[in-house]
């Protein structure tokens, strides 16, 4: 009698340990979402799949991606950021801008006031990368930040620089069925990322697994949340408003992707103050939301009944800066369904993809990947490595139902490369 006690006190232990290591979306012959996912090391993305405290994912980022980090930031610095100072103006001296944003901007305060765990992530990735953590933070501030700053600290918007090509860059689309949804989205930034894509899968301490595309040595750009079953991604929208004060777009981005649901994700996003204006599409089976965010106001967009077209010309949201307003001789409460005709040939590559979208987008009730790839690769949807600033550095299809989440991704045009595939059981 003793020894059948003690084998059930015995199973009732294992049993008990079992639920604790694998609180989430555990079902019977199915593993965790984190434990669903194998990551391909041979993939065109550099890869990190990783789990534990924001440091200890951080330092497991950097220590992979030592290299191609101190690569990046190189890049970032004197193929970016230096031809952009020039372009406005300022000598090619990046320690001006770098020294700028960390002393002029409150950028540093609200990452450690609004988004600590992502500041202890880059202080992991510092440390494993064996680069400086100053250096790491200004790399990641920079992206749609970059033109606030110049623009602050000179006086001349580098939108209306001649070959800052700043309007060819994100676009997006989606289409809601019955109880799911297929999207896709193409990040389109700046020929010298080309070469640091990077595909994580982080593992919180609570079970929440995501995926994230970005760049090696960021927080990430765009993301899926496996676990709560909803996505993010993010468009450039340079003519609304900044605020040097806010948060820089990378951790807003990161903060919705972290929410519990989309609904929560919406509430994160309103009150929460952004640095820089971007619109905002997240979706889940249910379909998609879209805002225009600045850092004065939050404009909720509808595209269409059942479909979504996303690029980067703000179309809702008035909160323009005040160079724009001059430029464009706006009054000053912008009337934005009457905007004149030099805001749209401005916003012409965006004006472009947005009709191709919507055309493509309006009679169908589905896209299949096919479907997707072969819209998304024509040009100026899709932006091949040339001459030109304005890059497609990857793009990734979505389709959620009501238990699976179901991924297509790949640095590059949609097509041009071997797509990483990934399935997972959510529900």
């Amino acid at each position: 009698m003793n020894k059948i006690k003690i084998n059930q006190i015995r199973f009732i232990l294992v049993w008990m340990v079992t639920i604790w290591a694998f609180p989430t979306n555990s079902y019977a012959g199915v593993p965790p979402i984190y434990y669903q996912i194998e990551l391909n090391e041979n993939s065109h993305y550099y890869t990190v799949q990783a789990e534990g405290t924001p440091f200890e994912r951080g330092f497991t980022h950097g220590k992979k991606l030592k290299k191609e980090i101190r690569y990046a930031i190189n890049r970032f610095k004197y193929d970016l950021t230096v031809p952009m100072m020039q372009s406005v103006g300022l000598p090619a001296e990046y320690h001006r801008y770098h020294n700028y944003v960390l002393q002029n901007t409150g950028f540093i305060e609200a990452i450690k006031t609004q988004t600590p765990d992502l500041l202890e992530e880059l202080e992991g990735i510092a440390k494993g990368a064996e680069v400086n953590l100053e250096d790491l933070l200004v790399y990641n501030i920079s992206f749609d930040e970059i033109f606030a700053v110049l623009e602050k600290m000179t006086g001349h918007n580098p939108a209306f620089i001649e070959g800052n090509d700043l309007n060819g860059h994100c676009s997006f689309g989606s289409i809601r069925g019955k109880k799911r949804t297929t999207s896709i989205y193409t990040c389109d930034w700046a020929r010298p990322f080309e070469g640091s894509q990077c595909l994580m899968v982080y593992k919180k301490f609570d079970g929440t697994t995501m995926l994230i595309t970005g760049y090696v040595g960021t927080v990430g750009i765009q993301g899926v949340n496996l676990s709560n079953g909803f996505s993010v991604n993010a468009h450039s929208k340079f003519d609304l408003n900044a605020n040097l004060n806010g948060l820089p777009s990378l951790f807003f981005a990161r903060r919705l992707m972290e929410a519990k649901d989309k609904h929560d994700a919406v509430v994160k996003l309103s009150e929460t103050k952004i640095a820089v204006g971007l619109g905002y599409v997240i979706t889940d089976k249910n379909g998609s939301v879209s805002y225009e965010v600045s850092p004065n106001q939050t404009e909720k967009y509808n595209p269409g009944s059942h479909w979504f077209a996303i690029a980067n010309a703000a179309r809702v949201n008035n909160d323009l800066k005040a160079s724009v307003k001059e430029h464009f001789k706006l009054d000053e409460q912008v009337n934005m369904k009457r905007l004149p005709k030099g805001y749209w040939e401005h916003n012409a590559d965006s004006e472009t993809r947005y009709s191709m979208i919507k055309e493509e987008l309006t009679d169908k009730k589905w896209m299949t990947v096919y479907e997707w790839v072969n819209l998304f690769k024509q040009y100026p949807i899709g932006k091949y490595v040339d001459e030109n600033q304005a890059t497609t550095n990857f793009w990734i299809i979505v389709e959620f139902s009501d238990k699976y989440i179901d991924i297509c991704t790949a640095p590059g045009v949609p097509g041009e490369l071997q797509a990483e595939t990934i399935r997972v059981k959510y529900q």
